[in-house]
């Protein structure tokens, strides 16, 4: 679009000048369309040389505009995702002979006409397929599988514009892969996390939780498919709403059964305290959703927990199609042994979660309520695929707390 007062380089009809306005609106159509695209999870990148970069932890890309529409600021990174082979020699050049390529034709020149007649920022954001990794911040460092994510931000200030530009990849892909695992608060502290620390497989210490209904399978034979479905969706939106108020991640769903870590992705030093006042909290929802079903005459069926806590292999797994973030080992197992012979209303655990939980109290800051619990011995219990007897601790809330329930 030519700028008010200015003369084209040639004649053109106010008819060629229409059509050339149609496209611009179509350009940027296209890139609003395309910040609904999802993005493709395909393999991820190898492992990098750079170390320590965040989601949001690339460099930005500035652009300052003239009232005359000609480039009066450029930062480095700016002048590889344009293609400059020499930004100061840029300066006071026109911004239409770099507003081309990869990103889009005439897409700076849109934003700035738009930012001039906005009373406060404007912003947009797409997809880029012809642009190369190369052209943008920390083009080394491990990223997701797809076309490069951009968010364009135009401000106007005293007839100069500046645009910013931001690569959203790493965090389109954060929000798109975890926000089924764990809630919008974790979400955001996640991107401030390397990125190493969910794209690749590493040990970890954490605590596994899982959940389900004892007695369901006999349960759902008697009952019309949409009963059943009726059934695990309201036991397991109670569930998550437990897991992710305690900052867990819910690795899967399998039937009628929940899974949950904490201490993944993002590092929690407490997780085995956070996990068992999460199961506290998951038994005492459970109670209060079966009293109300009960009352409604809809059937109900008590529910079964287990914990440990261990080493696991955490990230992420898959295809090239499809990738899930999990966690392997036999630390998962074992949640899974003490949560299948859990009784109804019963959490059971192994002593390395609560010495865990108990060292966790010693420097708690108080800032995470914990509920009262009382540890009870069980005994050494057998189970499938261990080879050697467990521990097993059973977990129950203490209705009159005493100053020995955390010890």
């Amino acid at each position: 679009m030519i700028p008010p007062g200015k003369t084209a380089v040639g004649a053109r009809t106010p008819e060629e000048l229409e059509t050339e306005n149609a496209a611009l609106r179509a350009e940027l159509e296209k890139l609003r369309r395309a910040a609904t695209t999802a993005l493709t999870r395909k393999t991820l990148a190898g492992p990098s040389r750079t170390a320590g970069l965040t989601v949001l932890g690339a460099e930005e890309m500035i652009l300052q505009v003239h009232v005359d529409d000609t480039i009066s600021y450029v930062n480095p990174p700016m002048a590889t995702l344009l293609g400059m082979p020499d930004r100061r020699s840029a300066l006071g050049s026109p911004l239409s002979g770099w507003d081309h390529g990869p990103v889009g034709e005439r897409v700076f020149t849109a934003l700035v006409d738009m930012a001039r007649g906005s009373e406060g920022p404007h912003a947009i954001e797409g997809a880029c397929p012809g642009l190369g990794s190369d052209r943008l911040p920390g083009a080394s460092a491990p990223r997701p599988a797809g076309d490069p994510i951009l968010r364009f931000t135009a401000t106007e200030k005293n007839g100069r514009v500046q645009v910013v530009v931001q690569d959203v990849t790493r965090l389109a892909w954060l929000e798109q892969t975890f926000s089924r695992y764990v809630s919008p608060a974790v979400i955001e502290k996640m991107q401030t996390l390397d990125t190493r620390a969910f794209l690749y497989m590493e040990r970890k210490e954490l605590t596994v939780l899982f959940g389900d209904l004892r007695g369901f399978t006999a349960m759902s034979q008697e009952l019309p498919p949409e009963q059943v479905q009726e059934v695990v969706n309201s036991f397991l939106a109670g569930m998550v709403h437990c897991i992710e108020g305690w900052e867990g991640t819910v690795d899967k769903f399998v039937g009628d059964e929940v899974m949950a870590i904490f201490g993944a992705p993002v590092p929690q030093q407490d997780h085995a305290l956070r996990a068992l006042g999460c199961a506290m909290e998951m038994q005492a929802v459970h109670r209060d959703w079966m009293e109300r079903r009960q009352a409604e005459g809809k059937p109900v069926r008590p529910l079964g927990i287990g914990l440990a806590t261990g080493e696991v292999v955490a990230g992420n797994v898959g295809t090239e199609t499809r990738m899930d973030y999990t966690v392997l080992g036999h630390t998962v197992n074992m949640a899974a042994r003490l949560c299948g012979s859990a009784e109804g209303g019963e959490v059971l655990t192994i002593p390395a979660t609560h010495a865990a939980a108990m060292a966790c109290l010693k420097t708690s800051t108080g800032r995470m309520p914990v509920p009262r619990m009382r540890f009870e011995r069980k005994g050494e219990m057998r189970f499938k695929n261990v080879a050697q007897p467990v521990d097993v601790v059973s977990v129950q809330p203490s209705l009159h707390p005493t100053p020995r329930d955390h010890r």
